[in-house]
């Protein structure tokens, strides 16, 4: 049977497969609740799994030769430079 662990915040910190009658306790300060589903990240809250917020992706930079082939001059080739510095 799956369970997942719960900290005293609600967090999911882990799910494990446990048999529910070899002895075992969860961490102090955490809950194990049979559920088949939630991950390390979700949250537990009222008996439903809140899926963790998934991240905006970060934008890649421009390589710099990606920069160089943007640009026409050595002057807008440093603002491009520049530009992805900040």
């Amino acid at each position: 049977m799956r369970y997942i662990i719960i900290d005293a915040d609600g967090l999911i910190i882990n799910a494990i497969e446990w048999d529910g009658v070899t002895e075992w306790a969860p961490p102090e300060g955490c809950t194990a609740v049979e559920l088949e589903s939630g991950s390390s990240g979700d949250s537990y809250i009222d008996g439903v799994v809140v899926p963790a917020p998934v991240p905006e992706p970060v934008p890649v930079a421009p390589t710099f030769e990606e920069l160089v082939a943007q640009a026409s001059t050595f002057a807008e080739l440093k603002a491009l430079v520049a530009s992805n510095l900040a």
